[in-house]
């Protein structure tokens, strides 16, 4: 893995600042290369969420499984597994909200943590009752918990975003003064931490790859967004992104990671659960390719109608994120509920059922954005720093739980239970100073993205 430092040098080189969007008044610039690979980003999340899937009906129950058939064409989830693309476009999204080159404050970091929780608070506000009224229509109590369990569970991207946020200022000043040598150490790190999981066996030592990992790509597009990446293009950008996905190749073969960048039923390890340096090799290559291609997704991006989707789109990417995963348990709830056939995981009747099961968990999907997505919270512009520390330990330690426990009703009253989780995220945003944002700040593009 340490054959990833080639793309030091690339990240040190000198090169025009990116070219972002002119803002509306009083928002932030949005750079529509940056949006563009959001919203496919998403598009990718959401489409392996719902068809891999994370649960299926089969037989008249809600089933919790990742399918099969995947193990036999691993190679999709290079392509597939795209969080290492949304924490380098969130990187490059905190240098584009810092105006005139400005360094993160106090100030900065505690509207970021409010308006990237406000999301949460909503689905905890309407997550929080709704399975007491589905188990009054009858629905199965095994059904409810299942649901609420995997509404909860993918709310760990979050955890780690809480936590870079909160690392922000300190992760800019890094990149500022060691223009690329601070990625190859966490990348080090990451490796480090990787033997010690897979050589020594301190396998809970790999969740400091949640940090080392993630902060490494995040700081990734710390760079790009600051004008250090210009010569990683065309050829070269090619090139280094065929390094990337050779440095994984090598490393699936040749050591303890599995070909898969999920995971898997019957695997004993998995690349993303904690995170494992594989990764890092991955977020090389698929940055590296991304970039070698930006200026026909640029193009692209801004054609008339392009542009009018990732204008009204990019946005509310983080609200499709929140609630694809409770649309498709809704769905899966209703079909449950209705007595309506359910099929085995990769079955012919389960392929033919998918094109309608993604529609219905498609519509659910823009209801729930449409109702919700423009529902949000911000702060004021300073906080005291006992307030900010609290207040972010709180949120995250709030995030932290749901992603633990879920919304499973069977937990209410545990005292790792939702309930604390959302009172942890209500108290530490208020902590921050959060107030009600009106929806017209999501038009305007100022919902943290």
């Amino acid at each position: 893995m340490v054959t990833i430092a080639p793309a030091r040098p690339v990240l040190g080189a000198p090169a025009a600042p990116a070219q972002p969007l002119a803002a509306r008044a009083g928002a932030p610039p949005r750079d529509r290369f940056l949006d563009l690979v959001r919203i496919a980003a998403m598009v990718l999340v959401v489409a392996q969420h719902w068809l891999m899937p994370i649960l299926a009906v089969d037989g008249g129950a809600i089933v919790l499984e990742r399918a099969n058939v995947l193990e036999s064409v691993w190679p999709a989830t290079w392509v597939t597994q795209v969080m290492p693309l949304v924490f380098f476009a969130s990187g490059a999204a905190t240098v584009l909200s810092l105006r005139g080159g400005a360094t993160a404050d106090r100030g900065w970091v505690s509207r970021r943590l409010v308006r990237l929780v406000g999301g949460v608070i909503v689905l905890a506000g309407v997550w929080l009752p709704l399975p007491a009224v589905l188990l009054a229509s009858g629905l199965d109590p095994e059904v409810v918990s299942t649901g609420g369990r995997l509404i909860g569970g993918l709310l760990w991207f979050l955890v780690v975003l809480v936590i870079l946020t909160a690392l922000t200022p300190a992760l800019l000043r890094l990149a500022d003064r060691f223009r690329g040598a601070e990625v190859g150490v966490l990348a080090v790190a990451a490796v480090a931490v990787d033997v010690l999981r897979f050589g020594l066996g301190w396998s809970y030592v790999g969740y400091l790859n949640a940090v080392f990992v993630w902060a490494a790509v995040y700081v990734i597009g710390i760079h790009h967004a600051r004008g250090r990446m210009g010569r990683l293009r065309g050829g070269r950008a090619a090139l280094v992104g065929v390094l990337g996905f050779g440095v994984l190749g090598a490393a699936v073969a040749l050591g303890p990671y599995p070909p898969a960048m999920i995971g898997l039923p019957g695997t004993a390890v998995s690349n993303m659960n904690p995170p494992s340096a594989a990764l890092l090799a991955l977020a090389i290559g698929q940055i590296a390719v991304l970039l070698a291609a930006r200026g026909t997704l640029t193009r692209l991006a801004n054609r008339p109608r392009v542009a009018r989707f990732v204008d009204t789109w990019a946005p509310r990417t983080m609200a499709v994120y929140l609630w694809h995963t409770p649309a498709v348990v809704l769905v899966a709830a209703t079909v449950v509920g209705l007595g309506l056939p359910g099929f085995a995981v990769g079955s012919t009747g389960w392929w033919l059922s998918v094109p309608v099961w993604v529609a219905a968990a498609a519509a659910v999907l823009t209801l729930c954005v449409g109702l919700f997505g423009s529902i949000a919270l911000r702060s004021g512009d300073d906080v005291a720093p006992a307030r900010l520390v609290a207040g972010g330990v709180l949120v995250g330690a709030g995030v932290l739980v749901l992603t633990v426990a879920g919304f499973d009703p069977a937990r209410l009253s545990d005292l790792l239970g939702p309930l604390l989780g959302t009172w942890a995220l209500v108290s530490g945003a208020l902590l921050l100073g959060a107030r009600p944002a009106g929806a017209g700040m999501l038009r305007a593009g100022r919902v943290v993205r």
